[in-house]
C-alpha cells in the first residue's frame, strides 16, 4: 500500500468506529486525529470540550496567538509546515536559563515555572498546550483563579500516574477559560499535538 491508502485506510476504520458518536463535526475531527496520532480507542469516550474550545482555539490561531507548551516533545509533533503557513509560533520555557534554580527556590517543578514564567512574558496572549506534567497543569488553573489569568484554550492533556487524571478533572470543572482535555491518566507529546494539529486544519479548511 502506498502513504496515501495506508493513511486513508486508517481514517476509514477510525471512522467507522465512531459512528454512534454523538458530538459537533470539528469536535470528532479532533477527536479522529488523537485516535490516529495514539492507536487508542478509550479517548473516544474520554475526550471532553468546552462549549467554547472549537471556537476559541479557531480564533486564536487565525489571531496567531502563540502556543505555549509545557515540554519541548510537544512541540516537536507540531505540523510545521501548517503553523509557517498559518503564521502560528510556538514557546516552551521548561528550559530556560532560570528554570532549574527558579524552580528550586520555590519549591515548584521547572515545567510548573516554565508556565509560571510563559505567563509574565506572554500575559493572556497564549494557547496553553500542557501534554506530559500535571505540575504545569495545575499552576495554570492556579494562576487562572488567583491570578485571572485567560488564556485563550488550555488543551490540557498530561499523561502520568499522579494528578494527570485529578488535574484534567479539575480543568474540566472549571467554565472560566475554552478548554480540551480526556478524563483518564492517558494523554501525552502525541495527544496534544494531534489537538493543535487538528485545530489548525479546521483553520485551513474554513481558509481562514
Amino acid at each position: 500500500m502506498t502513504p496515501e491508502q495506508i493513511y486513508e485506510q486508517s481514517f476509514w476504520q477510525i471512522r467507522q468506529g465512531l459512528t454512534s458518536l454523538n458530538c459537533s463535526d470539528e469536535e470528532r475531527h479532533i477527536i479522529e486525529r488523537v485516535i490516529h496520532a495514539t492507536a487508542d480507542w478509550e479517548y473516544r469516550d474520554t475526550m471532553q470540550f468546552h462549549p467554547q474550545a472549537i471556537n476559541a482555539g479557531i480564533e486564536a490561531i487565525t489571531r496567531h496567538i502563540p502556543l505555549i507548551t509545557d515540554v519541548h516533545m510537544v512541540e516537536v509533533g507540531f505540523n510545521r509546515t501548517m503553523m509557517a503557513s498559518l503564521g502560528l509560533k510556538s514557546f516552551c520555557y521548561v528550559d530556560h536559563d532560570n528554570a532549574e534554580t527558579m524552580a528550586k527556590k520555590l519549591g515548584i517543578t521547572r515545567s510548573a515555572w516554565g508556565i509560571r514564567h510563559a505567563f509574565d512574558v506572554h500575559g493572556n496572549e497564549g494557547i496553553v498546550v500542557i501534554a506530559n506534567a500535571p505540575t504545569a497543569l495545575l499552576e495554570t488553573l492556579r494562576l487562572i483563579d488567583e491570578k485571572l489569568w485567560t488564556p485563550h484554550l488550555v488543551i490540557g492533556v498530561p499523561v502520568g500516574f499522579v494528578m494527570a487524571k485529578e488535574s484534567k478533572e479539575l480543568l474540566a470543572q472549571q467554565q472560566k477559560i475554552p478548554f480540551v482535555t480526556n478524563l483518564s491518566m492517558k494523554g501525552g507529546s502525541p495527544v496534544g499535538a494531534a489537538i493543535v494539529n487538528a485545530l489548525m486544519t479546521l483553520v485551513d479548511k474554513k481558509g481562514l
